[in-house]
């Protein structure tokens, strides 16, 4: 917690973000040995206080009754939400060292547990701290500078040193701070016993604001509102005059990320980001309540009242624990909306269900009153149920979510159908009935269907999860982002009933967000120019089993300009992975892994100008799919295909809109498809590549698809039927068994290779050397165009896809 020793009483200060990881200091320090000032081994008993130290200095304490000395330690009695300072105030320092050993009696199971603070150069106003977090996995370290109240702290540094503590196990701290130009200060932590290790956080403070003059020091300590009653100990405090540092030279080590997500792609882990927070951040504590301030100190008690009384242009910090909330981000409201450094925060529509009574072989909750629209459609008050639903799965469309132990349940349409792992909502009987025992159990249930509606242009979401709202299709998604310039960082969005994020209107940037679990959908988008995807996981969408179409997967974007999906990972989600449909233009899909799908893996359909470059793609029951699209480039791709490797397809359908006719016609045209690797596995379909105009019309090289330098695979000659399958005019279509037999129908592949025999392609999808380094004929130059949207050398020349597959 923030130390403010002004109060006799302290109120819990959340703790500020922390300044992105590249804030690095630009030396090492060096110090001569400076004599002790204090030492404290508490050999004493205390009942109310902490008492004076070993060497004699008093300690002032804000809660005498929650302190005590016992047993040749000191004590503090915490209650959530509470918090405490001890400072040692006739002790006058400069360039000090603060140490101590510290522990929590219980282990953290809940909330973001204990944190303790050492602060030097305090007044009681201002001061410089670093504060230990002892959470539910590891510890935490953050330096942070408080700048006179409650609501100006500023954290320095944020980093997690020691990731996991074992059960019992005591941390040791040691926090400097030396100098006036610039203050360094400087923190470290390690599990007692262990070797003392090499300053850890370390931070040059050159702002205006930094603290030059003489302070006292002090320890204060904090317990997380969603943390159960707790103690901590301490012992062994010592103070030591430092010297002032002497900066001596080092490398200057490369930057690095504001979080470290583990992964190459998708959210940092719920819990670890550390964004930096400004001087008057608006702070929150999820108390479910509308009251507060906003300060550090006196938190708003809700992120929806939070959001309504913050100015625009504010940045509003969570503290960590759950929110079961809606929010709406109202018009000409810019905000930034982000986690606490270090604390996980989730937005939940679902809430504990308790109070069951056994019938029969069924459990009910009687007074259910949360009933959710049961109609589907993008349009409110209009039902398309059957045109998104099958018989095979016939509640698809029903919001309602029910979790026994965090396992989803299966939602059936009496109460008479209900068995083990599974639910009914009787609405007129305003009962909610489970067949699987929750006796010990934790059993939660939908009962909120949005999460966030924004409607303020220039909004950011930051560094935290969204989960288990009970979302109706018209309402878009749990997620709405419905002006312009939103922004998604490090963003869990899960298990909500039907879309996870849903955007319109124009720049829209989505990275490092990982959309997984929702009913229908991961991610929306319609009539948006500027939309981003990157480096991002999209998987088990479409949990629900609705229909493939008119919309189900992982990614579906209409009507887009300007659209880039890049470097991502979309997996596993039923029907299409990434889809582009209804006037679409301009569009990169570009360095992404693409698997795993019930249908498509890239499906580009009624739309015009399209990069699909440097992808793998596998597993999918469709590599990629062009439908009445023109001029795509499809270039230096890996397809492993499952079934089948590419489609081209061209129906009766052709452009309306007068004014997009020369546009965005609708006609299969100018697609280009070069240095791609096609591997056909056993399974594939007798047509792994196929080509179609349903009227009958076009065939051959008249199709308008250019295919050449293209590497094939095939077991043998024989494995699959053909090579090919291609459009054949008013005959259908023609199959084709060879690649001669292929070029001499269409013109394609001319320069292409076909090889048999052992799989060309590893388990990860990287080309078999030999394959690589073999002679061709020719490879094709990449355009310009095409190199830009992938960042390798225009004229590069190589089969397949030029980075690894991403995991």
């Amino acid at each position: 917690m923030t130390i403010s020793l002004a109060r006799t009483r302290v109120r819990a200060r959340i703790l500020a973000a922390a300044v992105a990881f590249a804030l690095i200091t630009t030396g090492s320090v060096s110090a001569a040995a400076a004599a002790t000032r204090v030492t404290d081994t508490f050999a004493r008993t205390v009942a109310a206080g902490w008492g004076s130290s070993t060497s004699g200095h008093p300690w002032t304490t804000s809660s005498p009754g929650a302190t005590s000395v016992s047993g040749g330690t000191a004590a503090i009695a915490q209650t959530p939400g509470a918090a405490t300072v001890q400072s040692l105030r006739t002790v006058s320092t400069t360039d000090s060292t603060i140490s101590a050993t510290v522990w929590a009696v219980k282990p953290t199971t809940a909330g973001n547990g204990s944190t303790i603070s050492l602060a030097l150069r305090s007044d009681g106003k201002f001061s410089y701290q670093a504060r230990v977090g002892l959470g539910r996995t590891g510890v935490t370290l953050w330096l942070s500078r408080f700048d006179g109240s409650s609501g100006r702290e500023v954290v320095l540094r944020a980093l997690k040193p020691i990731k996991s503590l074992p059960a019992g196990a005591r941390v040791r701290a040691e926090f400097s701070v030396a100098g006036s130009s610039p203050v360094q200060v400087r923190a470290r932590i390690w599990t007692e016993g262990a070797t003392t290790p090499a300053w850890q956080a370390v931070f040059d403070d050159t702002s205006s604001k930094r603290i030059t003059r003489a302070g006292y020091p002090a320890i204060a300590s904090y317990l997380s509102a969603s943390s159960a009653a707790n103690t901590v100990r301490l012992d062994d405090v010592a103070v030591a005059d430092a010297a002032a540092p002497t900066p001596t030279p080092t490398p200057t080590p490369p930057p690095t990320p504001p979080t470290n997500t583990g992964s190459s792609v998708g959210s940092a882990p719920v819990g670890t980001t550390t964004y930096a927070v400004p001087a008057r951040a608006v702070f929150v504590a999820p108390k479910g309540t509308p009251t507060g301030s906003g300060t550090l100190g006196d938190p708003y008690g809700s992120a929806a009242y939070a959001v309504s009384k913050a100015a625009s242009g504010s940045t509003i910090v969570l503290r960590g624990g759950t929110y079961r909330e809606y929010v709406y981000v109202g018009f000409k409201k810019a905000l930034t909306i982000q986690a606490y450094p270090g604390e996980a925060v989730w937005f939940d529509g679902s809430s504990p269900v308790t109070g069951w009574a056994k019938s029969g072989d069924t459990w009910v909750k009687t007074g259910w009153t949360h009933r959710f629209d049961h109609s589907v459609s993008f349009t409110a008050g209009r039902d398309d149920t059957r045109r998104f639903v099958d018989e095979a799965n016939p509640l698809a469309g029903y919001p309602d979510q029910v979790w026994v132990n965090e396992k989803a349940l299966r939602q059936v349409g009496s109460a008479s159908a209900v068995t083990t792992g599974t639910f009914y909502v009787d609405e007129g009987g305003k009962r909610l009935v489970i067949g699987t025992d929750p006796t010990g159990r934790n059993v939660e249930a939908s009962t909120l269907a949005r999460a966030f509606k924004i409607q303020g242009a220039h909004t950011t979401l930051r560094g935290f999860g969204i989960e288990r709202y009970a979302t109706t299709l018209s309402m878009m998604g749990a997620v709405t982002a419905e002006v312009d310039d939103i922004t998604l960082e490090n963003m869990v969005v899960r298990d909500n009933a039907t879309i996870g994020v849903y955007a319109w209107n124009d720049v829209k940037n989505f990275r490092r967000v990982t959309l997984s679990g929702n009913g229908l959908m991961g991610l929306g988008v319609n009539n948006a120019s500027g939309v981003t995807l990157t480096d991002s996981i999209v998987t088990g969408n479409n949990a629900q089993r609705f229909k493939p179409a008119p919309a189900s997967g992982g990614v579906k974007i209409t009507n887009a300009k300007g659209a880039r999906v890049e470097g991502n990972v979309v997996a596993d989600n039923i029907g299409s992975g990434v889809w582009f449909d209804v006037n679409s233009r301009d569009i990169r899909v570009t360095g992404n892994t693409i698997s795993g799908h019930s249908t498509t893996g890239i499906q580009i359909e009624l739309s015009e100008k399209a990069i699909i470059a440097d992808n793998h793609l596998s597993r999918n029951v469709l590599g990629a799919k062009i439908i009445n699209s023109g001029d795509v480039e499809i270039w230096n791709n890996t397809i492993d295909a499952a079934t089948r490797a590419l489609s081209f397809a061209q129906d009766e359908r052709r452009q309306a809109d007068a004014g997009l006719t020369s546009i965005i016609p609708w006609v299969l045209d100018d697609i280009r498809v070069r240095n791609n690797v096609l591997s056909y596995g056993v399974d594939s379909s007798s047509c792994p590549i196929l080509a179609q105009d349903s009227e009958r019309r076009l065939g051959g090289a008249g199709l308008g698809v250019s295919m050449d330098s293209n590497v094939y695979y095939r077991r043998d000659s024989s494995t699959p039927d053909n090579l090919a399958c291609w459009a054949n005019g008013a005959s259908g279509t023609k199959s084709v068994k060879t690649l001669a037999e292929l070029t001499a129908f269409t013109g394609n592949d001319r320069s292409s290779a076909l090889w048999t025999g052992d799989p060309i392609l590893t388990s990860s999808l990287a080309l078999r050397r030999d394959v690589l380094d073999a002679p061709r004929a020719a490879l094709a130059a990449l355009p310009s165009d095409v190199a830009a949207s992938i960042g390798v050398a225009a004229g590069a020349k190589r089969p397949g896809a030029f980075t690894a597959a991403l995991r």
